[in-house]
């Protein structure tokens, strides 16, 4: 019992952390909405994007937001509605996963805005975010142990962020946490063939997550 509300509360404060994180994501990319999402001319009546520009930001869904998410950087979109939505994306995958792009989809597209190029401000919430993220998604899933089954949120935060280039080692050691030890021990169950198939575009990350899940050190 003692354990269950310890990770109760461990869930309970990287929410809190998590929320922090996203109104200063919020607030950093912060900007009127753009007149006009462009596109390639055969795919942008399909993505639904008029409805991005008329909706206040955060009334926005994540159904409104998948078909853009999916696209983005390859059929539609380009920087500036990208920044614009940005927010928004990330607090629908947070607070409604189920009709949220997966995150490795969703923090894959950094990458492709280029964001190691924003203001040192903008990078710096990111960061923040993901982190808050990790710690949250590492806590729901650790707690799940208890009910039986574990998630593989944690898993693909991770995944995300090596597609984005963030360099995994800091949250790698908190796998070897003793409150993280079901989450460490399924991935080991799973490594290499089970595990999320977007590693396939990060062999930067997917090496350091090896390291870890074969030689037990980040």
């Amino acid at each position: 019992m003692a354990e269950h509300g310890t990770m109760s509360a461990m869930t309970t404060s990287a929410t809190a952390q998590l929320e922090r994180a996203l109104e200063a994501v919020y607030r950093a990319f912060a900007r009127p909405a753009p007149d006009v999402i462009k596109g390639c001319p055969c795919c942008i009546s399909t993505r639904g994007v008029d409805v991005l520009l008329t909706t206040p930001l955060r009334e926005l869904t994540g159904q409104q937001l998948w078909r853009y998410v999916s696209g983005a950087f390859l059929t539609v979109g380009g920087g500036d509605d990208f920044q614009y939505l940005l927010p928004r994306i990330l607090d629908v995958s947070i607070s409604d996963p189920g009709n949220a792009n997966d995150p490795e989809i969703v923090i894959g597209k950094l990458p492709l805005a280029n964001w190691r190029a924003w203001s040192a401000p903008k990078q710096r919430a990111l960061e923040e975010f993901l982190d808050g993220w990790f710690e949250r998604a590492l806590a729901r899933d650790a707690a799940e142990a208890d009910e039986g089954w574990i998630g593989t949120e944690a898993e693909s935060v991770l995944c995300g962020a090596a597609r984005a280039g963030l360099p995994l080692r800091g949250w790698l050691i908190r796998l070897n946490e003793p409150f993280a030890a079901p989450v460490l021990a399924d991935l080991k169950e799973r490594f290499p063939g089970d595990l999320s198939p977007f590693w396939e575009n990060a062999p930067g990350g997917f090496a350091e997550l090896s390291t870890i899940l074969t030689q037990g050190r980040a």
